[in-house]
């Protein structure tokens, strides 16, 4: 079934109970949301849609299989005689709508960005590609049934929120492709020799502890200290990989747990074939970058798949030759991901 003869058939449903969706109902704004959202869920033909339909629908903080109101207050709202039903239905969502209004979490176009994010990303990990792009498409046409019923208030921002579907859409995959390839090659090699925690879990764990102790944490590891089976790079493959970019006797300065914030992409420069992403450090308590632009390197197998604005949690690094290294990465967001609410719920 289409997205438009999905959404006329909840239209027709709602008439059909003499429910107002159209503008100025007396009906609570969350209340018209869950009617519509409910007629198009239940008209979904397969599992998986209806399964990935219920988590479109927190984005506008509604349940689907489990509603604020029961089944047979539902089948009397507005019926002759069944006022007292009514008016407990309106007073259940409208309760329910005010203490959302109160948390500011109450936004359609917040929530999908949400939904894209944090639910696709934290909640539901295993996505697949193909789920990832059927939701994308409930996801318009769920909007679009919002729209047909009439829900202004949603109608009213249908743009904005084909656009971050758009965006999603193309994000979410480059994220995916990212939490496997990061941190790169070239971030590798350089916390292996320097003192990131490459070096502290595949080398300095291997070595003996004399040895250990006498070796300071940003000195350059040397090949006797020993280094574990499961190193993704050999002390010589490091070495080779970042000579032609940070001298081997380079110390590290100082490092730290950033938000960092994408902010330029270069090209692969003829000299080591990296390229230059230029990043900031994000607030995420004032929602604002601060500081200077720092420049990291990566290969192009992995800045192929950055896109300005993603956020990337990680620990940086500062060498003394000026160069910056980042590895720990925790987490990649897309652009439009609302973090500061990330620690609220």
């Amino acid at each position: 079934m289409n997205s438009s003869a999905e959404s006329l058939q909840s239209v027709a449903s709602l008439e059909k109970r003499g429910i107002e969706t159209r503008h100025f109902s007396n009906d609570p704004l969350l209340f018209r949301i869950d009617l519509a959202t409910f007629d198009f869920y239940k008209n979904l033909s397969t599992t998986n849609d209806k399964r990935l339909m219920a988590l479109i629908s927190r984005t506008a903080n509604v349940n689907v299989t489990t509603r604020l109101a029961s089944k047979r207050e539902l089948k009397h709202y507005k019926e002759a005689g069944h006022e007292e039903n009514t008016r407990n239905v309106r007073i259940k969502y409208r309760t329910r709508e005010e203490n959302l209004l109160q948390s500011g979490t109450f936004d359609p176009v917040w929530g999908l960005k949400w939904l894209l994010s944090s639910v696709v990303l934290v909640d539901s990990p295993l996505f697949g590609t193909a789920d990832i792009t059927r939701l994308c498409e409930l996801a318009t046409m769920w909007i679009g049934a919002l729209t047909d019923a009439g829900v202004h208030e949603v109608s009213d921002s249908a743009n904005e929120l084909y656009d971050v579907l758009e965006t999603g859409r193309s994000e979410l995959m480059c994220v995916r492709a990212l939490g496997g390839n990061l941190p790169g090659r070239f971030n590798t090699a350089c916390s292996l020799l320097f003192g990131g925690d490459f070096k502290r879990l595949y080398v300095d764990s291997y070595a003996p502890r004399w040895a250990t102790a006498l070796q300071p944490m940003s000195s350059c590891a040397d090949d006797q200290a020993g280094i574990g089976t499961n190193a993704p790079l050999s002390i010589a493959e490091a070495r080779e990989c970042v000579a032609s970019v940070v001298p081997l006797d380079t110390k590290c300065r100082n490092c730290g747990s950033y938000d960092l914030r994408v902010k330029e992409i270069g090209s692969s420069s003829n000299d080591s074939g990296l390229v230059p992403v230029k990043v900031c450090v994000f607030n995420r308590q004032l929602m604002q970058e601060e500081g200077q632009v720092l420049t990291l390197l990566f290969e192009q197998s992995v800045a192929m798949d950055m896109r300005v604005g993603f956020v990337i949690e990680a620990t940086l690094y500062k060498l003394d030759n000026g160069q910056h290294f980042i590895d720990s990465i925790t987490m990649v967001w897309p652009s439009y991901t609302p973090l500061d609410y990330l620690e609220v719920f």
